[in-house]
């Protein structure tokens, strides 16, 4: 069976190698010179920082089955740090603990934490007696949220959290696609923070096991051991324009909902319509390397979130080289700082010594740290991040059946369907592929 994989981010690649595990044919075509799309690590001060994501998260599986497949399982390595801080109402304060995602499940570490107002606790203390009903069909994040805790919980503590995760706002995130886990918890009883505890109490998970992992190389070895997997299977500055093109059996295009819905036009109408209208969010991520002697800020965490109700121009701190043991050295402290989310597009339409400008207000006004970074890294990674807007899983099984009844030899899948985070995308890439495989009888 010959499949073509059009697309060479960490979904391709993953279907390209699980086709070719499969026995298939497999060429993978990607557009740019190199492979891994969002996923690229490169030098800063000296050593392997990311550009993108510099993690994964440890506590599902497909990422970290396949890096065991691959023989990276050993090199795995986890955050040194897990503290965590928000920039709320004038200072860096620690994320109260219990929390599910911002959503806090003990109210006096609420109350203590400082991040919202007196008034703001009381609000959240009422929760768990409201009355309302279990989650019946979708909605926003942010709507269900504002309901069940207040306005300050959600902006000043699940919207950073969620609402920063996808580089948009929680008001207009699906709470089904974008959090399922709340979506679980909303939809057993009326109140969210007596069912999450009791999903809490329940668990069995080990509560200090890893919840990230990394590479000490950087997230971008995943990609490349995969790239060398495929060989010469693998063909990079090779854009594919017209799928009929393709010389092959079976086809899966892993691209953005855009460039997707631009191929598929020609053999499915309704699926490219649905694709298109699915919205990106662009994001600048600046990395800075500093003297650590003139850091002052205490570093005794993984970083910081900003809220949008704050009004700064980033969105994010991540102390790298506290956070990972293989950043930074004892002289050189890096910091990844991210900006701009959906409907705030200004860093990106700022020249590089306006965002660093910025970036660099901000940091003194949030953590005071006012010196000259001695080194500057910024990747401006234009519509990145897909935006599951409520209804966004009904969507998806829209697009698939249209494919699956307009052109059942071809799959359509990436970050825009269901999961934008590495381990989701590894598993739609893989189950991709075999669903290519299995339809090996059904050519075009």
């Amino acid at each position: 069976m010959r499949i073509a994989v059009v697309g060479a981010g960490i979904t391709g690649l993953a279907a390209g190698y699980e086709a070719a595990k499969a026995g298939a044919e497999v060429v993978v075509y990607e557009a740019a010179e190199r492979a891994g799309g969002r996923i690229a690590t490169s030098e800063l001060a000296g050593q392997p920082v990311d550009e993108g994501a510099d993690a994964f998260l440890a506590r599902v599986p497909w990422a970290v089955e396949l890096c065991q497949e691959l023989g990276l399982a050993g090199e795995l390595v986890s955050p040194a740090q897990r503290a965590a801080f928000v920039y709320s109402r004038g200072a860096l304060r620690a994320l109260p603990q219990p929390n599910v995602l911002g959503v806090p499940l003990d109210f006096d570490a609420l109350a203590a934490s400082g991040i919202v107002s007196a008034e703001g606790v009381d609000r959240a203390r009422q929760e768990p007696d409201l009355a309302g009903s279990p989650l019946a069909d979708d909605e926003s994040v942010g709507g269900l949220v504002r309901r069940r805790l207040g306005d300050e919980v959600a902006d000043r503590l699940v919207d950073p959290l969620i609402g920063g995760i996808n580089a948009s706002s929680i008001d207009e995130l699906s709470v089904r696609a974008a959090v399922p886990q709340l979506a679980e918890a909303a939809s057993r009883g009326p109140s969210l923070v007596r069912e999450l505890r009791r999903l809490a109490a329940s668990s069995t998970a080990d509560p200090d096991a890893p919840v990230f992992y990394s590479l000490p190389d950087g997230v971008g070895r995943l990609t490349d051991e995969l790239a060398d997997r495929l060989g010469e299977r693998l063909r990079v500055s090779s854009p594919v324009a017209d799928l009929g093109e393709l010389d092959a059996d079976q086809v899966i295009v892993t691209l953005p909902a855009d460039a997707a819905s631009a191929l598929v036009a020609a053999v499915s109408a309704t699926a490219a319509e649905l694709l298109g209208g699915i919205d990106y969010a662009s994001v600048v991520l600046v990395s800075l390397a500093f003297n650590a002697a003139e850091v002052n800020h205490p570093m005794a965490g993984s970083g910081y979130l900003v809220p949008a109700v704050e009004g700064r121009t980033i969105t994010a701190c991540s102390w790298a080289s506290s956070k990972w043991s293989h950043v930074g050295t004892p002289d050189t402290v890096v910091l990844r700082v991210s900006a701009g989310r959906f409907r705030d597009n200004r860093p990106m339409l700022m020249d590089d010594d306006a965002v660093l400008a910025a970036v660099r207000t901000d940091l003194e006004a949030t953590m005071g740290l006012d010196a000259e970074p001695l080194e500057v890294r910024i990747s401006r990674l234009e519509r990145s991040l897909p935006q599951f807007r409520p209804g966004h899983m009904e969507l998806v099984a829209d697009i698939e059946r249209a494919l699956a009844h307009d052109a059942p030899w071809l799959q359509v899948t990436g970050a825009w369907a269901r999961g934008l985070g590495i381990p989701a995308c590894i598993n739609q890439g893989r189950q991709a592929a075999r669903a290519s495989v299995s339809n090996g009888a059904v050519t075009r």
